[in-house]
């Protein structure tokens, strides 16, 4: 007999609190696995909600999905699928599946359980998390673009916007390694070989750590855009100071002339 059940991975404009989850269903068995929490509502029906905006529902059909964000005021729920970056991926359970297979497509393992959908959901998470990011960072690489652009227009004023943008840059590169922990093994596979193939399996196809790479080089170029454009704005500090310097010497020299030279010639 095989069963299909389908994950949702949504990212949402806002992080869900427990106590949102809590009063939407009566029954809950609530733990916790990678700083997210994991939802049970019944035994083929979860919820995983991360601390980054990021939910994944396991087990639900989207009619129920946008009911339930509806519940919460989400103001996409009802187009959730063009709306807010989200991610599908159906699990095919079946007797004649002994390992877990995975392809672009389809999961396909012959049990299921709690553990089970916890890694999913938290691969998916980290794989919507990660388009979050992605998309994020092709706006600065945009705004770093301007900066390449117009370096010859940079002030000496500008040099707040370049430190508040370099901060920018690396919250992205802390809160991706903070929250989504993509360069740790999930605490939850170190004992058990099948939900570590299961993770893995679904790393490489979700392709998390080669996205994660590209996030890095992106991070890097971004952080030389805003030391070349901080460079250029010294520079200009330092002419500037430079004159600055030279009029005061050309005042000083003009002082002494007048009280020296001039002024006892005029007496």
């Amino acid at each position: 007999m095989q069963t299909n059940i389908l994950f949702v991975s949504i990212g949402l404009p806002r992080t869900i609190t427990k106590y949102e989850i809590e009063k939407e269903f009566s029954t809950l068995i609530l733990s916790n696995i990678e700083n997210s929490l994991v939802a049970q509502v019944s035994d083929d029906k979860f919820i995983f909600n991360t601390t980054y905006g990021v939910i994944t529902f396991c087990n639900f059909s989207h009619e129920e999905i946008k009911a339930f964000l509806n519940r919460l005021h989400i103001n996409e729920a009802n187009h959730f699928e063009t709306a807010l970056i989200n991610q599908d991926y159906p699990m095919v359970i079946s007797p004649e599946f002994d390992k877990p297979l995975i392809d672009s497509h389809t999961i396909k393992y012959n049990k299921f359980n709690k553990s089970i959908a916890s890694i999913i959901s938290l691969a998916l998470s980290q794989s919507v998390g990660l388009e979050i990011r992605e998309k994020s960072l092709e706006n600065k690489m945009k705004e770093s673009r301007k900066l390449y652009e117009d370096t010859t227009k940079l002030k000496i004023k500008d040099r707040n916007a370049l430190m508040n943008f370099a901060s920018s840059i690396a919250k992205e590169r802390f809160d991706i390694l903070n929250q989504l922990y993509l360069l740790d093994k999930p605490d939850i596979i170190w004992d058990d070989l099948e939900l570590e193939s299961l993770y893995n399996q679904l790393s490489i196809q979700l392709e998390l750590k080669s996205r994660f790479e590209v996030i890095e080089y992106k991070i890097s170029y971004l952080k030389e855009s805003v030391e070349f454009a901080t460079d250029r704005v010294n520079q200009k500090s330092s002419e500037f100071l430079e004159w600055i310097i030279i009029w005061l010497i050309l005042i000083e020299v003009f002082f002494s002339i007048w009280s020296y030279i001039i002024k006892p010639l005029m007496e």
